[in-house]
């Protein structure tokens, strides 16, 4: 600034405190034509047009040279008219005519222009031929607007045509202009008369611009990018979507007309998805959507098709999504996915679709997601702590792929600030994800982060960073020992911190002695001390963290040190058992079980400090039964005590709590002892002990009035097996027992009792018991007309036990009578029944023939056997067919052939299969000579006759299910199938050839590994290669379903001929196919290669064409030269 000339400062005056403005700005004085501004860096004002060359006044500006641009006096006595045509106006030339310009003179000095955005028009319409623009349904004067409708259109508002611009993407583009207008408007060059009206003109001087100032140009933004963020507008209007969905400003809810079909292609809309994806409803039925609400539409719409559509739409609208992800633009597409799924619409099934969305949608953008990183995770981290298992793998999957994609950096700097946050659930949340971020990216760079999170000044970020570190642990397992050197260092820190630092450190440390158990108590050893002088000075729940990070290092530790910290830990632990807190007692008891089983532990130690404490501070409260998993803790930790201290010391102590009240408690006390027993006996149990038990197991069996516990009954069958000939004295009590239970009325008490007998009966017979199996085995026989099917297969699994213990010879009624009774009974329609009688029969066959008669098991094999080779289940089919097979080696096959044989000629085609079923598994056990003959010769005296095809047909599917089920046993009897498979190969009937190849594929699969059958699959390969393009015989706008199978037959020979012939046989085969010049032929050529390709794409290399050398690449490999 410069002072006045008058040595005395002025009083500084500003233009508006002129008296002769009077505060009209009319009445300033006139703009002068060379300002104080001059020299300053011209800036252009606005949009107006720039002078040229000279001011108004005629002198030159001083700005850099240039002129300075200034506004153009508006209607002025010398302002320049712009030119006109056909017109002295001055006016910006006009395409009008003229008698339109009466019309056009409104408009003034415009700059030509049509319309505004709209298609340029001749006369206010389009120009067209003869008056309208080429185009399907397009009115007159109006630009064409496909809209998306369909699966397939021909014109989508987001195809990318040279010709026909997309109005979604016209509709970006105008906004882009729009922002970009905007930006310039406030960037704009500043003019020397904008600079006068908003600074004060005196007592001020202008400082002179620098010679060397020469400012970058502001950089500008994109535009394109910008405006497809700025068009994200929910049609919901208020605040948060997921808040005022469905409720008007009042606070009402908002009744939805919801239309019964919601267009061709869409689902139908459920009542609560109304809200959530009203823009569905608002344009429903409407021809032309704003194109600024057309983007949120088409997304909305799509996102639709994936909650309520059926399979077929989901894929449309998946397909749809994915390819228009980069026009949508990933912030776009996550925000609308956050706004469905915080409406809480979505059920479990739904969820799991859209995760599998989100993961093609990460896969398909790759890294342009970095930008929406944070919106993935923010909707990724709660299904973390999901209670269904499936959500909590779906979000750990998202989490793996954004960090594969996006890379670990980026994922850490999004959820930094959230390790401090306030809130405890998104700390709870922040440090599972940053484990399974780890997780995926490797522990060397997830623990370079938790070092820094660890050194930072909130307690809380600490804090979750530990919490990070205990989730890793969990994730990784044993893969932690290679950062567990520096993982030491940071929680041997943490634990002399706050308080709550120090209990996640804690539980942190216990977390990682359980991941690398058995390793890691060297790099851990600096801890324990610490870990021990916590649990000594902390009482209670205070502790718990550091006692469980105790019981945690206890088993690492060498047997000594085992020994020595336990016997000195153990006093306070004991001292501690009778607490009320639920959580402090789980964690007692699990300290417990690891102090237990650590090697090192004397059993004369459990027995004099553990054992009495444990009983009675936890055994004797039963309200712990209530607690699954508390009960589940307390049964395990008695358990790893009777392995210690044997079965005797836990029983004496569990015995008389087994006629307990309390049902709960009862459950608890009978599997701790059905664990006890099955991990370590009864063999030192006394006998005073033993019928303590066996009471007491009997007792609860009759407590069971309804029998359907399971529990009782194995307790009772577990002590019994244990007993062994030991159980002889207290058969009677036993017997007695299941005798008044078998008469019951209730068919799940006799299904139980029917369970016991089959789980004993081995005992039973140890005990010189065969009386008592005998009298049942009498009584379950009288049985097998069972009405209830689940008592009829109980009773059935009981016979079989029973027979199998007794033998034909002491069994009553004799095996032929329960044969025949068999006979009815496997045609109950129930699985469980159908299995237990093939069991039965599968036995009676292999063990019993001589004690029956073969025309019975013919009879049962063909005509009751024979109709459950179609069972729905496959474990029946399976079992039948054995049981098929086994018979007929036992009574001799040829007889049981030949029916099977003219099964060929039925007309329905279930018989045909179960009969080549049939011969499948007679082939399996009688070996392939006795049904191969049999197939050539029906194949050829079958030709001529009008059942020839079927028969045909019937004999390559014995063929292929042969094969299948002998697998190398057959290659001696390929070479007499050649004949016939050629012959078939070369039918002209499709369905033919395709049985042929696979009967082909069925013989490759069986030698393959065996010498001698290259020229085999090459013979057959010459025949089958020609049907590779099959699929392109016809010229048809759907393909055939005999035509596809046959497709698929020949591609799955290909898989077996490579494993016989090599891939480079079939590389020669497929060459010419590959350069064909239809893309029809060039595409199953090509398929079919990939298929080669990655079934072994080592044993190609040496069959590529040879590639000489040039001045930059090297492609010669001499050791594929090499033949040793």
């Amino acid at each position: 600034m410069s002072g006045s000339e008058g040595g005395e400062q002025a009083t500084k005056k500003y233009r508006w405190e002129d008296p002769s403005s009077d505060g009209d700005p009319t009445s300033a004085a006139p703009m002068p034509s060379i300002t104080r501004w001059s020299s300053a860096t011209p800036r252009q004002y606005g949009l107006d047009t720039p002078r040229s060359t000279a001011s108004l006044s005629g002198e030159s500006s001083t700005w850099r040279g240039m002129a300075t641009p200034s506004a153009t006096p508006f209607m002025s006595s010398d302002y320049i008219q712009t030119p006109m045509f056909g017109s002295a106006s001055g006016r910006t030339p006009s395409m009008f005519t003229p008698g339109q310009e009466n019309a056009a003179s409104s408009l003034g000095g415009v700059t030509p222009m049509f319309a505004s955005g709209s298609t340029p028009r001749m006369s206010g319409a389009t120009p067209m031929y003869g008056g309208i623009t080429p185009a399907a349904g397009g009115s007159f004067g109006s630009t064409p607007n496909y809209q998306f409708e369909g699966d397939t259109p021909l014109q989508s508002h987001f195809a990318s045509s040279a010709e026909t611009q997309s109005i979604t993407t016209a509709a970006i583009e105008a906004k882009a202009k729009t922002l970009e207008k905007e930006w310039r408007r406030k960037n704009k060059r500043l003019t020397a008369e904008f600079l006068d009206s908003v600074l004060p003109t005196e007592f001020f001087s202008v400082v002179s611009v620098p010679a060397d100032y020469n400012p970058l140009p502001p950089e500008e933004p994109n535009f394109y990018e910008l405006a497809v963020r700025s068009m994200d507008v929910f049609s919901v209007q208020g605040g948060d979507a997921s808040v005022t969905a469905g409720v008007d400003e009042k606070g009402q809810p908002i009744t939805y007309d919801i239309p019964e079909n919601m267009g061709e292609g869409m689902p139908a809309m459920k009542p609560e998805d109304a809200a959530v994806f009203v823009e569905l409803l608002k344009y429903h039925n409407v021809e032309r959507i704003p194109d600024e609400h057309l983007p949120s539409y088409l997304l909305m719409k799509n996102l639709f098709k994936l909650k309520n559509g059926d399979t077929l739409q989901r894929r449309t609208g998946t397909r749809y999504l994915l390819d228009k992800a980069g026009i949508f633009g990933s912030h776009f597409i996550f925000q609308r996915l956050i706004y469905i799924w915080s409406s809480d619409i979505l059920n479990l099934e739904e969820k799991h679709y859209f995760i599998e969305f989100i993961k093609s949608l990460l896969q398909k953008m790759g890294k342009e997601v970095r930008k929406s990183t944070k919106e993935v995770i923010h909707l990724v981290e709660p299904l973390l702590t999901a209670h269904e298992r499936i959500l909590r793998d779906d979000g750990k999957q998202v989490l793996t792929l954004l960090t594969r994609v996006v890379g670990f950096q980026a994922v850490f700097e999004v959820i930094r600030e959230d390790f401090s946050h306030e809130e405890a659930i998104v700390r709870r949340h922040t440090a599972r994800v940053m484990a399974v971020v780890g997780y995926a990216a490797g522990t060397e760079e997830v623990t370079a982060a938790l070092r820094d999170m660890s050194y930072a000044p909130s307690a809380l970020a600490r804090q979750t960073a530990m919490r990070a570190m205990a989730e890793l642990a969990k994730l990784v397992g044993h893969a932690l020992m290679a950062a567990l050197p520096e993982m030491v260092a940071i929680l041997e820190r943490l634990l002399r911190d706050e308080k709550r630092v120090q209990r996640d450190a804690a539980l942190a440390v216990a977390a990682i002695a359980e991941a690398t158990a058995p390793d890691g108590i060297e790099e851990l050893a600096p801890l324990v001390d610490v870990i021990c002088d916590e649990c000594v000075r902390g009482i209670g729940s205070t502790a718990s963290p550091f006692i469980q990070a105790f019981g945690a290092l206890v088993p690492l530790m060498s047997p000594y040190d085992a020994q020595a910290r336990t016997a000195a830990m153990m006093p306070n632990l004991v001292n501690q058992f009778s607490t009320p807190e639920d959580e402090f007692r789980r964690v007692l008891i699990s300290v417990v079980r690891k102090c237990v089983s650590a090697e090192g532990v004397t059993p004369q130690f459990i027995r004099q400090t553990i054992l009495d404490p444990f009983f009675d501070g936890f055994w004797r409260v039963r309200r712990l039964a209530a607690d699954r998993q508390t009960s589940t803790s307390l049964i395990a930790a008695t358990v790893e005590i009777a392995k210690k201290l044997g079965s005797v010391d836990v029983l004496v102590k569990l015995s008389p709590e087994i006629k307990d009240e309390s049902e709960e408690y009862q459950r608890m006390v009978l599997t701790a002892i059905k664990k006890v027993v099955d991990t370590t006996g009864m063999d030192a149990a006394s006998d005073t002990l033993v019928t303590f038990v066996l009471d007491g197991a009997i007792a609860a069996v009759r407590q069971d009035e309804l029998g359907v516990s399971k529990l009782v009954m194995n307790v009772l069958a577990t002590i019994c097996n244990a007993l062994g000939p030991r159980l002889r004295p207290y058969l009677k009590q036993i017997f007695d027992l299941i005798q008044r239970r078998r008469e019951n009325r209730e068919a799940t008490m006799r299904a139980q009792t029917a369970d016991l007998v089959s789980l004993i009966a081995h005992t039973v017979m140890l005990g010189d018991g065969t009386v008592f199996l005998q009298d049942l085995g009498r009584s379950l026989y009288e049985r097998l007309e069972d009405p209830d099917a689940r008592a009829l297969s109980s009773n059935l699994r009981a016979v079989r036990a029973i027979l199998a213990e007794l033998g034909s010879r002491r069994f009553k009624p004799s095996v032929r009578e329960l044969l025949k009774r068999l006979t009815f009974v496997i045609k109950s329609r129930n699985s469980a029944v159908q299995n237990n009688a093939i069991a039965l029969i599968e036995d009676i066959a292999t063990n019993y023939d001589s004690d029956v008669e073969a025309i019975h098991l013919h009879e049962l094999a063909t005509r009751s056997l024979f109709d459950l080779l179609d069972a729905p289940k496959r474990s029946t089919r399976h079992a039948c067919a054995r049981t098929f097979g086994v018979i007929a080696k036992k009574i001799r096959p040829f007889a049981i052939i030949l029916e099977l044989v003219d099964n060929f000629r039925q007309d329905k085609r279930k018989i045909r299969i179960c009969t080549a079923v049939a011969l499948s598994a007679i082939a399996k056990e009688c070996g392939p000579f006795t049904i191969i003959p049999y197939l050539l010769n029906e194949y050829k005296i079958s030709e001529g006759e009008q059942v020839a095809v079927i028969v045909q047909h019937s004999v390559l599917k014995a063929i292929r299910y042969i094969f299948e089920a002998i697998g190398p046993v057959g290659k001696e009897y390929v070479y007499p199938l050649v004949p016939l498979l050629e012959r078939a190969l070369t039918e002209t009937n499709i369905q033919m050839r395709r049985m042929a190849v696979e009967a082909c594929r069925a013989i490759l699969l069986a030698v393959a590994g065996n010498d001698g059958f290259e020229g085999i699959a090459t013979h057959f390969l010459n025949f089958i290669h020609p049907n590779i393009v099959e699929l392109l015989a016809k010229n048809e706008v759907k393909i055939g379903e005999e035509r596809l199978k046959m497709v698929t037959a020949v591609v799955s020979y290909y898989e077996a001929a490579r494993v016989v012939i090599g891939s480079g046989t079939l590389l020669q085969y497929l060459e010419q196919g590959l350069f064909h010049p239809a893309q029809k032929v060039r595409d199953i050529y090509r398929r079919t290669y990939n298929i080669v390709y990655v079934g072994s794409p080592e044993s190609l290399l040496p069959f590529y064409p040879r590639i000489s050398d040039d001045a930059t690449h090297t492609y010669v490999r001499h050791e594929l030269e090499v033949l040793l």
